[in-house]
């Protein structure tokens, strides 16, 4: 009884949140959803559909032919494990481990190999770095690509060295053939379903969080200011979107803004956790597995800010 006591207090706290407080929790609502609706839509839909597309007709082998030799030299992953690369540091937060759990549903690749790649290939998209984060937030289209170093170089260095005992697991593993080609309208149909359901899955994770991020800012209000550190990490490691934001509008000094800017993309918040590891549809040992991960990812990324710092000329 003791272990759930956690979850009854937050239980009761939410609910008390949204009888007591319920126009910031409308607000906060509204606001989850216009982020579904405006930035989580058009972005994620495409890529969710093209993906299912990809994998349903078998294009996977023909668009990653020329990254394979390179993917598999950096980091052990079959053909099709390199679509699964391609797209989680290509199309941002979940797709890649979308990808990579319907490959594995699909037994195009290992289940050893699904752990491996939902460790690294599942990040905040390029795009989503250089525009959001370095101009919109920040005003400085220059360190968009110091961002894409000290985040997606995070995520790209820990698989790489991941790849030294995952290569040990498949050495006698048989590479997966190729599925032929196949396309029919009505292929089209499956693929858009799964797509609108996943996006619309999604949108009620952003909402959810989002009043989350409404109640818990009203707790954190009693105990500190409005951008105390603790309770600007606290709330900035929510959900990814909301936290940086906050981080960019904080009066931290830009050393410490800059690490913990990185450091947020680079984990994602608990909403992206949560988002991966249920469209993935990941098993207790899988989502441990996960968390544990991107917490790396963190500290690296965390590693790679300091030496910017250090090194860095003019930043």
């Amino acid at each position: 009884m003791r272990r759930k006591l956690p979850l009854v207090f937050c239980f009761f706290a939410f609910f008390f949140y949204l009888l007591v407080f319920p126009l910031p929790a409308l607000e906060s609502a509204r606001h989850g959803l216009l982020l579904w609706y405006h930035s989580v839509v058009p972005v994620l839909f495409p890529f969710m559909l093209l993906g299912n597309f990809a994998l349903r007709t078998g294009l996977i082998y023909p668009l990653t032919a020329l990254f394979y030799r390179p993917l598999h030299l950096l980091f052990g992953c079959s053909q099709a494990g390199c679509f699964a690369v391609l797209a989680g540091f290509l199309c941002g937060f979940p797709v890649g481990a979308k990808i990579t759990s319907d490959l594995a549903a699909q037994n195009l690749i290992s289940a050893d190999e699904e752990t491996f790649l939902l460790g690294f290939c599942n990040n905040l998209s390029p795009a989503f770095l250089l525009s959001y984060l370095a101009v919109a937030q920040l005003d400085a289209p220059k360190l968009g690509p110091v961002f894409l170093g000290t985040v997606l170089g995070a995520s790209f260095l820990y698989g790489f060295l991941r790849s030294f005992s995952f290569r040990r697991k498949i050495s006698m593993q048989k590479e997966r053939e190729s599925a032929p080609l196949s396309f029919s309208f009505a292929l089209l149909d499956p693929c858009i379903m799964n797509a609108i359901e996943n996006t619309v899955r999604l949108g009620g994770y952003l909402v959810s969080f989002s009043i989350l991020d409404g109640c818990i800012s009203h707790l954190l209000a009693a105990a500190f200011s409005s951008f105390h550190p603790v309770g600007l990490l606290i709330r900035a490691a929510i959900e990814v979107t909301n936290g940086l934001h906050l981080l960019a509008i904080s009066s931290l000094p830009w050393p410490a803004k800059f690490v913990f800017l990185s450091a947020c993309a680079s984990f994602g918040g608990f909403s992206a956790l949560a988002q991966t590891i249920g469209i993935a549809h990941m098993n207790r040992k899988k989502s441990i597995s996960y968390i544990k991960s991107r917490v790396c990812i963190t500290l690296l990324s965390v590693l790679l800010c300091a030496g910017v710092l250090t090194h860095g000329k003019d930043f």
